[in-house]
C-alpha cells in the first residue's frame, strides 16, 4: 500500500514539474515571438525627439530604426535592396551628427521620407509576386498610404504625379475587398497601375 502512494505522490510532483516547466518555456516562446517594432515607426520616433530637443531619444530611436531597416532591406532579394541600404548609409551618418548637434530636422525627414516610399515599393513588389492580390487588400492600402506620407522626399512635378498615380490605386485597392467577380475584375487593373507606380519610384528616387 506505502508503495502504491509513493508512487502516487511522485507522479503528482513530477506532473507538476512539467506544468511548470511548460508554461516558463511558452512565456519565453511569446517573448521570442514578440514582433519587432517597423523601422518606419522607429523613425517616426526620431523625428519627434528631434522636433523635441531630446537628444538622447533621437540618437536611440535613429540607431533602432536604421538597424531595423537594414535587416528588411538585407531579408530581400528585390530591386529596391539596393536603394534601400543606400538610405540606410545615410541613416548611419547621422548618428555622428546628432551627437555633434548638427543634424538638421529638414535633412532627417528627407532621408525618412524616402526610406518610407521605398520600403512601401519593396512590400507592394513582394505582393505582386504573390498568387493573387485578393488577400492582401490591408497590406496594400496600408503601404500606398505609407508611400503618399513619404511624397514631400520628391517634391514638385514629381511628387504631384505620384500622388495621382497612388489616389488612383488606393481607389482601384478599395474594390479588392469587394469580393466576387468586382474583386476578380479589379486585379488586372490594380496590378498594372501598381507596376506603374514601382516603376515612377524607382526612376524618381
Amino acid at each position: 500500500m506505502k508503495k502504491y502512494v509513493m508512487l502516487a505522490i511522485s507522479a503528482a510532483i513530477l506532473n507538476v514539474f512539467v506544468v511548470n516547466v511548460s508554461v516558463a518555456n511558452t512565456s519565453n516562446l511569446l517573448v521570442f515571438q514578440e514582433e519587432t517594432p517597423e523601422a518606419e515607426i522607429l523613425l517616426d520616433k526620431a523625428i519627434e525627439a528631434e522636433a523635441a530637443g531630446n537628444q538622447e531619444a533621437l540618437l536611440s530611436s535613429l540607431t533602432a530604426g536604421t538597424a531595423a531597416l537594414e535587416k528588411e532591406a538585407n531579408a530581400d532579394k528585390g530591386s529596391f535592396k539596393d536603394k534601400l541600404l543606400g538610405q540606410v548609409g545615410a541613416l548611419q551618418k547621422f548618428a555622428p551628427m546628432v551627437k555633434s548637434g548638427l543634424l538638421k530636422g529638414d535633412m532627417l525627414k528627407k532621408v525618412i521620407n524616402t526610406v518610407k516610399m521605398l520600403l512601401a515599393a519593396k512590400r507592394i513588389e513582394n505582393a505582386l509576386g504573390g498568387s493573387n492580390l485578393l488577400g492582401n487588400v490591408g497590406g496594400l492600402t496600408k503601404n500606398l498610404g505609407l508611400m503618399k506620407a513619404g511624397l514631400p522626399a520628391l517634391g514638385g512635378d514629381s511628387q504631384s504625379k505620384l500622388g495621382g498615380l497612388l489616389d488612383t490605386a488606393m481607389g482601384s485597392v478599395g474594390n479588392l475587398s469587394k469580393g466576387g467577380m468586382t474583386a476578380k475584375a479589379a486585379e488586372p487593373a490594380v496590378k498594372k497601375q501598381l507596376g506603374g507606380i514601382l516603376d515612377f519610384v524607382k526612376g524618381a528616387i
